[in-house]
């Protein structure tokens, strides 16, 4: 016979007896009422570079510069001689814009039984503007010309111009651009990008940016924070990343200076790259902002979130900048 305590046992409404395949009716795993949005690569590069908004699909920017010495010695009461005097160098930077489209189709059912109903379109809606800006950033440094649709890496289709790594490459001057090989500190690669830059744009060190991939920040501050001072230890315990800089000059990580790719079959690490430079030496010219608009087709039953941008990138100085490769300490 059974107790009463066994008869309770008995009648009890454990886990077990609602638990599949046997049970039915174990609540489902809990879902909250938004997506979690996973973090993307940021674009630093892009908003710091000057920005053009032109009305045609090509544009040309002034340049000006006196590149000589103007004094010459002088006679009392006499000009100077035809061949003494200077004129100012002009030039012009040609912006070409290129147009660059996406699609993010999102069927009807997707907006009836997601977790946040219609309002995921305004999460689609935020996180395809803040691809946009990566992909952006990505098209603006590596683009190449050169770069062959056999090559691995970088899709090959992107390549509309020369981006920035490209320009600096083939435009620089040779003593700007410096094979890092021998280079075993981060110090060491900042200090000789500096001795490298023409004196004359060496007048403001606050308006020059060291734009680094995270691996060489990551050893710049190891060495700062090595040195055994309270600078030292604010490197260590505290997130001083956006602080970094060496003379002056922030340090600033590029996300998008990573990875392998090739060019013409040959290799490229844009994670053993620097580069010393003034921002605003960096056109950023755009004909059509960028749009992203939404279209539904009840067709198909589809939304789409269609992204357009029309823009070039130029190094508007060819003299002014450094461009470092091949570190690996």
């Amino acid at each position: 016979m059974l107790t009463v305590k066994q008869w309770i046992e008995k009648a009890s409404w454990t886990t077990p007896d609602i638990t599949a395949p046997t049970g039915g009716g174990l609540l489902n795993a809990q879902q909250v009422k938004e997506f979690f949005r996973v973090a993307i690569e940021a674009a630093p590069l892009l908003k710091q570079v000057r920005s053009e908004f032109i009305g045609s699909p090509k544009a040309e920017v002034p340049r000006i510069a006196f590149g000589s010495r103007i004094l010459r010695p002088g006679t009392e009461g006499a000009r100077l001689g035809d061949s003494d005097r200077i004129k100012p160098t002009s030039g012009l930077v040609t912006l070409s814009t290129v147009l660059f489209k996406g699609e993010v189709p999102v069927s009807d059912e997707l907006f009836e039984d997601n977790v946040e109903g219609d309002a995921v379109a305004d999460t689609i809606m935020a996180m395809v503007a803040a691809a946009i800006g990566r992909d952006l950033e990505e098209i603006a440094l590596k683009s190449d010309l050169a770069r062959t649709g056999t090559d691995t890496g970088y899709t090959a289709t992107f390549d509309q111009f020369d981006g920035v790594i490209k320009q600096l490459q083939s435009g620089l001057p040779g003593g700007q651009k410096l094979d890092a090989t021998a280079t075993t500190t981060a110090t060491a690669l900042f200090g000789n990008m500096l001795t490298a830059l023409a004196p004359r744009y060496r007048q403001n060190y606050a308006g020059l940016r060291f734009y680094v991939p995270f691996t060489v920040m990551d050893i710049y501050q190891g060495e700062v924070a090595g040195r055994g001072t309270p600078l030292g230890d604010a490197y260590i315990t505290n997130n001083t990343a956006s602080q970094l800089a060496f003379r002056g000059i922030p340090v600033v990580p590029v996300p998008m200076l990573s990875g392998t790719d090739e060019i013409n079959a040959g290799a490229v690490n844009y994670s053993q790259m620097a580069i010393l430079i003034d921002p605003q030496n960096i056109i950023a010219g755009y004909h059509r902002r960028v749009r992203v608009e939404r279209y539904r087709d009840p067709r198909e039953g589809l939304t789409s979130f269609l992204p357009t941008v029309r823009f070039d990138v130029k190094v508007a100085n060819p003299d002014q900048g450094v461009f470092a490769y091949n570190f690996s300490p």
